[in-house]
């Protein structure tokens, strides 16, 4: 990943920080949080692994 250097006083971090939207909120905890980043991954790969196999409820059958 490309490096990028800004150079901001904390009162216009604040700033821009406070403009995100909450999904862009949610994007940066991510990116910050190693932790949480791995959770995800290999959530998202049980998921994967479960629809394929049929394990999940489809549109229908959940509606």
């Amino acid at each position: 990943m490309p490096q990028v250097k800004v150079e901001l006083k904390v009162e216009e971090l604040a700033q821009a920080l406070k403009q995100l939207t909450p999904g862009e909120r949610e994007t940066l905890l991510i990116l910050l949080n190693p932790k949480l980043k791995r959770e995800l991954k290999e959530r998202w790969k049980r998921a994967r692994g479960e629809f394929k196999s049929g394990k999940t409820l489809t549109e229908e059958e959940l509606f």
